[in-house]
């Protein structure tokens, strides 16, 4: 997982959903127009929280109340402005580095996450930096549900959150019986470098949408798949399939962040005392 590049801000933000909104039906738009300054100052105050990193202290704001479906109407009526913003915050990422959902890894992405929910602020249901690229079942097991009791969020921001250049998903490859090959277990180890509530808030990020899980599951038909390429390396006459294998993973921590689980798989089976066994098996 790595970190997405935000949008950049040219055009300004708020002129993006001023550009959204003039696209309204009249009634919905003489709404918003008539509450600009409140939509402006919300833009102000989110954008200082992502930088400050406040983003648990954005509150609910009583004076969306009254607009809120007209707010929300901004996303979910489809207009051309809105294709245009979606297409920019795709554009905005390196390229393959959204081959893959950024806040799982398993799967593409195909819809986006209100970090911040809609219902609860509908305000920012546009805002370039509270629209986060992801699969559909990372949206739904989210949902509205970013903060704990305490006040702590529970998941990462994409877009600001700065994801430690540290291994800490390791996994452990076993043997199965015949029928299923090699499989493997995943878990999260916590380097000395990486602080406790950057910790808490990777753990809770990856214990709510259940990734080491969803890894293990994916894991034997992705090993499969893995020695399947190796055993075509060698077929083609490669000599050193551990050094082959060993560069895909580096290119994939490259892309992908040095914990991307079919990276990380990659490198424990180049570095596995077993590999030549379980290819010869392949």
């Amino acid at each position: 997982m790595k970190r997405l590049t935000p949008l950049g801000d040219d055009p300004a933000y708020v002129d993006r959903y001023v550009a959204i909104r003039n696209r309204k039906h009249l009634a919905v738009r003489n709404q918003l127009i008539a509450a600009h300054t409140f939509v402006e100052e919300r833009y102000d105050e989110l954008n200082e929280a992502i930088a400050d990193d406040t983003l648990r202290l954005m509150a609910v704001d009583g004076r969306a109340t009254p607009i809120k479906v007209a707010l929300r109407a901004c996303y979910e009526g489809a207009t051309q402005p809105l294709r245009d913003l979606k297409k920019a915050i795709i554009a905005a990422q390196p390229k393959r580095l959204l081959k893959y959902c950024p806040m799982c890894g398993t799967t593409i992405h195909s819809t986006f996450d209100h970090y911040l929910p809609a219902v609860r602020f509908p305000e920012f249901a546009v805002h370039p930096l509270n629209l986060v690229p992801c699969c559909s079942k990372c949206n739904s097991t989210k949902d509205d549900d970013w903060l704990t009791p305490a006040g702590r969020r529970q998941y990462l921001h994409a877009f600001s959150d700065e994801i430690p250049d540290e291994t800490f998903v390791r996994v452990t490859l076993h043997e199965e019986d015949a029928m299923l090959g090699v499989g493997a277990r995943f878990s999260l180890v916590r380097p000395n470098g990486i602080e406790a509530s950057t910790w808490a808030l990777i753990n809770s990020h990856f214990d709510r949408l259940h990734l080491l899980e969803r890894y293990a599951e994916l894991s034997n038909d992705e090993i499969a798949e893995v020695l399947s390429d190796c055993r075509i390396f060698i077929d083609a006459g490669g000599l050193d399939v551990r050094q082959f294998l060993g560069h895909r993973a580096k290119e994939r921590f490259g892309i992908h962040g040095r914990n991307h689980w079919r990276a990380v798989l990659m490198q424990a089976l180049a570095a596995h005392e077993n590999l030549d066994s379980w290819l010869e098996g392949t």
